[in-house]
């Protein structure tokens, strides 16, 4: 009966440890799929839609 106890028990523990695994990974990986937080700037100094050529002389 030891002959197939142990070998059982084993692969219920290896198959516990790679489940948690693969859930804590998930996780994780879920966690770190949003947009970083956008740093308000100076209105004035922003040049969007604005076309700035520089110096032409």
């Amino acid at each position: 009966m030891d002959r197939f106890l142990v070998p059982a028990a084993a692969s219920i523990v290896v198959g516990l440890l790679l489940g948690a695994a693969a859930i804590f990974g998930v996780t994780l990986m879920v966690q770190q799929d949003t947009k970083p937080p956008v740093q308000a700037g100076d209105p004035a100094s922003a040049v969007l839609n604005r076309v700035e050529y520089g110096d032409r002389s």
